[in-house]
Protein backbone atom coordinates (compact mmCIF):
# COMPACT_ATOMS: atom_id res chain seq x y z
CA UNK A 1 0.00 0.00 0.00
CA UNK A 2 0.96 3.65 -0.26
CA UNK A 3 0.81 6.03 2.68
CA UNK A 4 0.38 9.75 1.96
CA UNK A 5 2.24 12.04 4.36
CA UNK A 6 0.84 15.28 5.74
CA UNK A 7 3.11 17.25 3.39
CA UNK A 8 2.20 15.21 0.32
CA UNK A 9 4.91 12.57 -0.10
CA UNK A 10 4.03 8.96 -0.82
CA UNK A 11 5.61 6.30 1.38
CA UNK A 12 5.70 2.62 0.51
CA UNK A 13 4.15 0.40 3.15
CA UNK A 14 2.94 -3.11 3.92
CA UNK A 15 -0.26 -3.82 5.81
CA UNK A 16 -0.58 -7.31 7.30
CA UNK A 17 -3.90 -8.50 8.68
CA UNK A 18 -4.58 -11.61 10.76
CA UNK A 19 -6.92 -14.27 9.34
CA UNK A 20 -9.53 -13.30 11.91
CA UNK A 21 -10.07 -9.56 12.47
CA UNK A 22 -8.97 -8.47 15.94
CA UNK A 23 -8.90 -5.38 18.11
CA UNK A 24 -5.13 -4.89 18.14
CA UNK A 25 -2.64 -3.41 15.68
CA UNK A 26 1.01 -2.32 15.63
CA UNK A 27 2.77 0.45 13.70
CA UNK A 28 6.38 -0.58 12.96
CA UNK A 29 9.05 2.12 12.48
CA UNK A 30 12.41 0.91 11.17
CA UNK A 31 15.92 2.19 11.81
CA UNK A 32 17.98 4.65 9.77
CA UNK A 33 19.53 3.52 6.51
CA UNK A 34 17.46 0.33 6.13
CA UNK A 35 13.92 -0.37 4.90
CA UNK A 36 10.58 -1.41 6.34
CA UNK A 37 11.70 -5.07 6.20
CA UNK A 38 14.62 -4.47 8.63
CA UNK A 39 16.66 -7.08 6.79
CA UNK A 40 13.73 -9.50 7.01
CA UNK A 41 13.24 -9.14 10.77
CA UNK A 42 10.17 -6.87 10.51
CA UNK A 43 8.76 -9.18 7.83
CA UNK A 44 8.92 -12.11 10.23
CA UNK A 45 7.72 -9.96 13.12
CA UNK A 46 4.62 -8.95 11.14
CA UNK A 47 3.89 -12.61 10.39
CA UNK A 48 4.31 -13.52 14.06
CA UNK A 49 1.98 -10.73 15.11
CA UNK A 50 -0.62 -11.83 12.56
CA UNK A 51 -0.49 -15.37 13.91
CA UNK A 52 -1.27 -13.84 17.31
CA UNK A 53 -4.27 -11.99 15.89
CA UNK A 54 -2.54 -8.59 15.57
CA UNK A 55 -2.51 -6.46 12.43
CA UNK A 56 0.57 -4.41 11.56
CA UNK A 57 1.67 -1.61 9.28
CA UNK A 58 5.30 -1.08 8.35
CA UNK A 59 6.49 1.64 5.97
CA UNK A 60 9.71 2.91 4.45
CA UNK A 61 10.79 6.19 6.01
CA UNK A 62 10.98 9.09 3.57
CA UNK A 63 14.21 8.86 1.60
CA UNK A 64 14.42 5.12 2.31
CA UNK A 65 13.54 2.04 0.31
CA UNK A 66 10.67 2.63 -2.11
CA UNK A 67 9.40 5.82 -0.49
CA UNK A 68 9.62 9.31 -1.93
CA UNK A 69 11.84 12.00 -0.43
CA UNK A 70 15.57 12.48 0.06
CA UNK A 71 17.50 11.28 3.08
CA UNK A 72 19.39 14.54 3.42
CA UNK A 73 16.06 16.32 3.98
CA UNK A 74 14.91 13.86 6.66
CA UNK A 75 14.09 15.28 10.10
CA UNK A 76 12.76 13.81 13.32
CA UNK A 77 9.74 16.11 13.03
CA UNK A 78 8.92 14.72 9.60
CA UNK A 79 9.03 11.18 10.97
CA UNK A 80 6.73 12.22 13.80
CA UNK A 81 4.20 13.47 11.26
CA UNK A 82 4.59 10.28 9.20
CA UNK A 83 3.86 8.20 12.30
CA UNK A 84 0.74 10.29 12.78
CA UNK A 85 -0.37 9.50 9.22
CA UNK A 86 0.40 5.80 9.65
CA UNK A 87 -1.57 5.69 12.89
CA UNK A 88 -4.64 7.24 11.28
CA UNK A 89 -4.34 4.83 8.34
CA UNK A 90 -4.16 1.66 10.41
CA UNK A 91 -7.02 2.73 12.67
CA UNK A 92 -9.19 3.41 9.64
CA UNK A 93 -8.32 0.21 7.77
CA UNK A 94 -8.37 -2.26 10.67
CA UNK A 95 -10.78 -0.65 13.18
CA UNK A 96 -8.24 -1.56 15.88
CA UNK A 97 -9.10 -0.39 19.37
CA UNK A 98 -5.61 -0.89 20.82
CA UNK A 99 -2.64 0.30 18.77
CA UNK A 100 0.99 -0.27 19.77
CA UNK A 101 3.86 1.85 18.46
CA UNK A 102 7.11 -0.04 17.84
CA UNK A 103 10.38 1.62 16.87
CA UNK A 104 13.85 0.20 16.23
CA UNK A 105 17.20 1.93 16.71
CA UNK A 106 17.04 5.37 14.99
CA UNK A 107 13.26 4.95 14.84
CA UNK A 108 13.06 4.09 18.53
CA UNK A 109 13.82 7.51 19.94
CA UNK A 110 11.34 9.30 17.73
CA UNK A 111 8.67 6.73 18.66
CA UNK A 112 9.30 7.40 22.35
CA UNK A 113 9.00 11.14 21.70
CA UNK A 114 5.74 10.62 19.83
CA UNK A 115 4.29 8.51 22.64
CA UNK A 116 5.22 11.24 25.11
CA UNK A 117 3.62 14.06 23.14
CA UNK A 118 0.49 12.26 21.85
CA UNK A 119 -0.33 9.76 24.62
CA UNK A 120 -3.88 9.11 23.45
CA UNK A 121 -2.73 7.69 20.09
CA UNK A 122 -1.17 4.48 21.43
CA UNK A 123 -1.96 2.01 24.20
CA UNK A 124 1.53 0.45 24.31
CA UNK A 125 5.11 1.24 23.26
CA UNK A 126 7.85 -1.17 22.19
CA UNK A 127 11.45 -0.05 21.59
CA UNK A 128 14.24 -2.14 20.05
CA UNK A 129 17.74 -0.92 21.02
CA UNK A 130 16.41 2.65 20.84
CA UNK A 131 18.46 5.73 20.03
CA UNK A 132 17.08 8.01 22.75
CA UNK A 133 19.77 10.71 22.55
CA UNK A 134 20.19 11.84 18.96
CA UNK A 135 22.65 14.61 19.76
CA UNK A 136 24.99 12.18 21.50
CA UNK A 137 24.90 9.78 18.57
CA UNK A 138 24.91 12.39 15.78
CA UNK A 139 27.07 15.20 17.14
CA UNK A 140 28.96 14.34 20.33
CA UNK A 141 30.47 11.06 19.04
CA UNK A 142 31.65 12.48 15.71
CA UNK A 143 35.21 13.76 15.28
CA UNK A 144 34.12 16.47 12.84
CA UNK A 145 32.06 18.18 15.59
CA UNK A 146 34.04 20.00 18.30
CA UNK A 147 32.37 22.04 21.06
CA UNK A 148 29.06 21.80 19.18
CA UNK A 149 30.53 23.30 16.02
CA UNK A 150 31.19 21.44 12.79
CA UNK A 151 34.66 21.47 11.23
CA UNK A 152 35.34 23.65 8.22
CA UNK A 153 36.03 20.61 6.07
CA UNK A 154 32.74 18.92 6.99
CA UNK A 155 30.86 22.18 6.52
CA UNK A 156 32.28 22.50 3.03
CA UNK A 157 31.22 18.93 2.28
CA UNK A 158 27.71 19.76 3.45
CA UNK A 159 27.63 22.78 1.17
CA UNK A 160 28.92 20.88 -1.85
CA UNK A 161 27.08 17.57 -1.47
CA UNK A 162 24.14 18.55 0.70
CA UNK A 163 24.85 15.75 3.15
CA UNK A 164 27.43 13.82 5.16
CA UNK A 165 27.52 10.05 4.78
CA UNK A 166 26.70 9.08 8.36
CA UNK A 167 26.75 5.32 7.72
CA UNK A 168 27.21 3.41 4.43
CA UNK A 169 23.43 3.56 3.86
CA UNK A 170 22.40 6.74 5.71
CA UNK A 171 22.97 10.40 4.79
CA UNK A 172 22.40 13.31 7.15
CA UNK A 173 21.82 16.87 5.99
CA UNK A 174 21.79 20.23 7.73
CA UNK A 175 18.11 19.99 8.80
CA UNK A 176 18.76 16.98 11.01
CA UNK A 177 22.11 18.22 12.31
CA UNK A 178 20.43 21.38 13.57
CA UNK A 179 17.33 19.62 14.90
CA UNK A 180 19.13 17.19 17.21
CA UNK A 181 20.38 20.08 19.35
CA UNK A 182 16.80 20.73 20.44
CA UNK A 183 14.71 17.56 20.17
CA UNK A 184 15.68 15.14 22.96
CA UNK A 185 13.54 12.01 23.51
CA UNK A 186 15.51 11.14 26.65
CA UNK A 187 14.18 14.33 28.31
CA UNK A 188 10.46 13.58 27.79
CA UNK A 189 10.26 9.92 28.82
CA UNK A 190 8.49 10.97 31.99
CA UNK A 191 5.56 12.06 29.83
CA UNK A 192 5.08 8.58 28.33
CA UNK A 193 1.86 7.11 29.70
CA UNK A 194 1.83 3.87 27.71
CA UNK A 195 3.29 0.68 29.24
CA UNK A 196 6.65 0.21 27.56
CA UNK A 197 8.82 -2.75 26.61
CA UNK A 198 12.47 -2.20 25.67
CA UNK A 199 14.44 -5.03 24.07
CA UNK A 200 18.21 -4.57 23.84
CA UNK A 201 21.24 -6.79 23.20
CA UNK A 202 23.96 -6.66 25.84
CA UNK A 203 26.76 -6.52 23.22
CA UNK A 204 25.24 -3.72 21.14
CA UNK A 205 28.11 -1.54 19.87
CA UNK A 206 25.90 0.94 17.98
CA UNK A 207 23.55 1.88 20.81
CA UNK A 208 25.10 0.71 24.12
CA UNK A 209 22.68 -1.10 26.41
CA UNK A 210 23.69 1.20 29.25
CA UNK A 211 21.57 3.90 27.61
CA UNK A 212 18.44 1.74 27.88
CA UNK A 213 19.29 0.69 31.42
CA UNK A 214 19.55 4.32 32.45
CA UNK A 215 16.31 5.21 30.65
CA UNK A 216 14.05 2.63 32.32
CA UNK A 217 13.54 4.66 35.48
CA UNK A 218 12.74 7.83 33.53
CA UNK A 219 9.49 6.55 32.01
CA UNK A 220 6.24 7.88 33.40
CA UNK A 221 4.55 4.51 32.91
CA UNK A 222 5.72 0.99 33.69
CA UNK A 223 8.78 0.07 31.64
CA UNK A 224 10.27 -3.41 31.28
CA UNK A 225 13.78 -3.96 29.89
CA UNK A 226 14.40 -7.32 28.23
CA UNK A 227 18.12 -7.94 27.77
CA UNK A 228 19.41 -10.42 25.20
CA UNK A 229 22.69 -11.72 26.53
CA UNK A 230 25.43 -11.55 23.89
CA UNK A 231 23.30 -10.00 21.13
CA UNK A 232 24.62 -7.23 18.88
CA UNK A 233 22.52 -4.43 17.38
CA UNK A 234 19.45 -5.88 15.67
CA UNK A 235 19.50 -8.98 17.87
CA UNK A 236 22.22 -10.72 15.90
CA UNK A 237 25.75 -12.00 16.24
CA UNK A 238 28.51 -9.62 15.17
CA UNK A 239 28.75 -8.92 11.43
CA UNK A 240 25.59 -10.77 10.39
CA UNK A 241 23.58 -8.06 8.55
CA UNK A 242 21.38 -10.59 6.72
CA UNK A 243 20.64 -12.53 9.91
CA UNK A 244 21.82 -15.85 8.48
CA UNK A 245 23.53 -17.12 11.62
CA UNK A 246 21.38 -19.64 13.56
CA UNK A 247 22.00 -17.71 16.79
CA UNK A 248 20.73 -14.50 15.20
CA UNK A 249 17.62 -16.32 13.98
CA UNK A 250 17.06 -17.84 17.42
CA UNK A 251 17.32 -14.44 19.15
CA UNK A 252 14.95 -12.82 16.67
CA UNK A 253 12.41 -15.66 16.92
CA UNK A 254 12.46 -15.23 20.70
CA UNK A 255 11.88 -11.49 20.38
CA UNK A 256 8.98 -12.03 17.97
CA UNK A 257 7.29 -14.46 20.37
CA UNK A 258 7.93 -12.21 23.37
CA UNK A 259 6.63 -9.05 21.69
CA UNK A 260 3.52 -10.83 20.38
CA UNK A 261 2.78 -12.18 23.85
CA UNK A 262 3.39 -8.75 25.42
CA UNK A 263 1.16 -6.90 22.94
CA UNK A 264 -1.68 -9.37 23.36
CA UNK A 265 -1.24 -10.03 27.09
Amino acid sequence: MTLRTLDGLHLAGTLVRPDMPGSRAVVLVHGGGVTREEGGFFTRLADGLAEGGVASLRFDLRGHGESQGRQEELTLASILNDIRAATAFIRETTSAQEVTLLGASFGGGVCAYYAAKRPSDFSRLVLFNPQLDYKWRTIDTRSYWVDDSISEEAAQQLSEDGFIQFTPTLRHGRPLFNEVFWLHPIEVLGEVQAPTLIVHGTEDTFVPIGLSRAAVQKFGASCELMELEGAQHGFAVHDDPQYLNPQSQEWQAFVIRSVTDWVTG
